[in-house]
């Protein structure tokens, strides 16, 4: 019988990173190859994005000219947010391709790195793929489920009420739904959009995944790094030569979280920025619609964006709450027993900890949990001022 080889972190990384390069290649954006240049699929991809436009120009002018329905208006702008995330992912991908492969190889030359010391970094390197596998799967129920869900709804209203409703309201132009070629045609087109939308937009948050949490795993190797700081300060105190080799390595990695966070932040600006603000804008469409009780799939739409909210400024937490320990790490070492000159290294560490890179919301505000809770109250507000004009 084959014994089960046990792969390294360095191996398991690569493994993340293959996935992830496969679910670019299916969406024609394969930016982790140097040589990759956009092709048919990249071409087909962005087809599909002129045509979705296009049809919701029209399916907006022939419900307010031909059907006097202003009501498509709110219905059009719940969909035509997600089109919108996506555009910005796959523009973002294809026009900072290098960017994103010197991350990569930045967080793979860390796994080669310190998987070779001792169990202590070893079990943060594994802590962070676990962490990795399990958010990424998490993250993929969640959009299975809500996906599953927005086909459910009118299957569920054709069985049981013997109702025929779109999945999406969406129309096709030189199409009459009312035919059996027609219903067809729509059942098809939308169906598209929507496995088109979840699969791509679940491999882009797979990759702000893999990039986002690998920041408190910086923080906490650079904390294993002080904690041997102190046990050579514990033995040799005020000793510059035995402190000052492990002193600078520390002052270098700690420039190099300050370089990978400032990576992420500048790769995923304009990302955050659009999938916030149209995450907001969705639910508000999307609460008005339940109000005026059009588009069954309301329900299942509002807790998807609901999800996208939180599930970014959850990561924007995390990067906030590394960069705040990160500042008790450089303070609580034993710096006091080091040589004055060692001690400005320290102080210089401190100092740049204060304003360390965030992420942010179009700097705006801080991408957090904070802010989260702030923007559904203020969701709710309008909601509620909505809800009363309705009435």
């Amino acid at each position: 019988m084959a014994r089960n080889i046990k792969l390294t972190p360095s191996e398991r990384f690569a493994k993340f990173m293959k996935v992830i390069e496969l679910f670019a290649k299916l969406v024609g954006a394969n930016i982790f190859d140097p040589n990759f240049r956009p092709n048919l699929l990249t071409a087909f991809i962005y087809v599909m994005f002129i045509f979705f436009y296009s049809f919701i120009i029209y399916t907006i002018y022939f419900g307010v000219v031909i059907e006097q329905d202003y009501t498509i208006i709110i219905q059009c702008l719940c969909i035509v947010t997600v089109a919108m995330q996506g555009t910005t992912k796959h523009l973002n991908a294809l026009f900072n391709a290098k960017l994103f492969r010197f991350i990569s190889s930045q967080l793979l030359t860390v796994y080669e790195e310190y998987e070779c010391k001792n169990q202590h970094y070893i079990g943060h390197l594994n802590n962070t793929l676990v962490l990795v596998k399990r958010t990424i799967y998490f993250l993929f129920q969640i959009n299975f489920i809500l996906t599953m869900s927005g086909f459910a709804v009118p299957l569920f209203y054709f069985v049981v009420r013997n109702e025929s409703i779109d999945i999406i309201p969406l129309m096709v132009p030189a199409v009459d739904r009312n035919t059996a070629f027609g219903i067809t045609v729509y059942r098809l087109f939308h169906a598209t959009c929507i496995i088109f939308s979840a699969f791509g937009n679940y491999a882009y948050d797979g990759l702000v995944i893999l990039c986002i949490l690998h920041i408190p795993l910086m923080k906490n190797i650079l904390k294993l790094k002080f904690d041997e700081l102190d046990e050579m300060l514990e033995l040799y105190p005020g000793n510059r030569k035995k402190t000052e080799p492990l002193l600078r390595d520390i002052f270098q990695w700690h420039q190099r979280y300050i370089l990978i966070t400032e990576a992420i932040q500048t790769l995923f600006f304009w990302v955050i920025f659009v999938q916030i603000f149209t995450a907001t804008l969705s639910i508000i469409a999307t609460i008005v619609c339940l109000f005026l009780g059009v588009w069954p799939v309301a329900p299942v739409f509002l807790v998807y964006s609901f999800m996208i909210l939180y599930f970014y400024c959850g990561l924007g937490n995390l990067v906030e709450i590394s960069n705040d320990d990160l500042t008790y790490i450089i303070y609580d070492c034993k710096w006091y027993e080091l040589t004055p000159s060692e001690q400005k290294m320290i102080l210089i560490m401190l100092r740049v900890s204060q304003n360390p890179p965030a992420m942010t919301i179009g700097d705006m505000m801080p991408l957090s949990m904070n802010t989260a809770l702030q923007l559904t109250k203020s969701i709710y507000t309008v909601a509620m001022l909505l809800h009363e004009s309705v009435q």
